[in-house]
């Protein structure tokens, strides 16, 4: 809130007068960050692909090269996991439901399974790249910056690790 004020040149308690409070400026930010990024994927170039590990990797892209443009919704995001402040949290946790239903319905697919040696294994496989990518976002709580390339890249290698060892020859 502190650098929203510093930023608009006005006061804490201005930010607050206008939201009438912390929630509601929490509820505001989050629904402003979910429109961004939900608006930024190309539902149809991630409907095309057919494989779970190529949608991942693609829709990973599009959401790192946006928030390479728009580094504080990164920002706000990885503060908003911080955050244990009892008037927001169920509004936290209603958008963070919403949010992984988009997710979830946008990359995993039922037809996923068929290609792993195991198909129970795709929910388990699915679970570990959100919680990897979960993972990279948290090395970037507090960082001065965040180096997109090298994540990427290193992502890109477990996602090929996992492709190589759970689906089908």
């Amino acid at each position: 809130i502190n650098d929203i004020a510093v930023a608009a040149h006005i006061s804490k308690a201005s930010v607050f007068q206008y939201f009438g409070s912390k929630k509601q400026l929490y509820i505001y930010l989050l629904e402003y960050c979910k429109k961004i990024i939900e608006g930024i994927f190309d539902k149809e170039a991630l409907d095309s692909q057919t494989d779970l590990f190529d949608r991942i990797m693609t829709s990973s892209k599009i959401e790192m090269e946006s928030f390479k443009t728009q580094p504080f919704i990164l920002q706000f995001i990885s503060s908003v996991w911080e955050e244990t402040s009892p008037d927001v949290l169920d509004s936290l946790a209603i958008l963070t439901e919403e949010t992984c239903k988009f997710r979830n319905d946008m990359i995993l697919r039922e037809d996923d399974a068929l290609k792993f040696k195991n198909p129970e294994d795709a929910g388990p496989v699915f679970q570990m790249l959100l919680l990897m990518a979960e993972g990279y976002a948290a090395g970037y709580r507090g960082a001065a910056a965040f180096d997109f390339q090298a994540v990427m890249e290193d992502f890109e290698k477990n996602i090929a690790i996992l492709r190589k060892n759970f689906y089908k020859e």
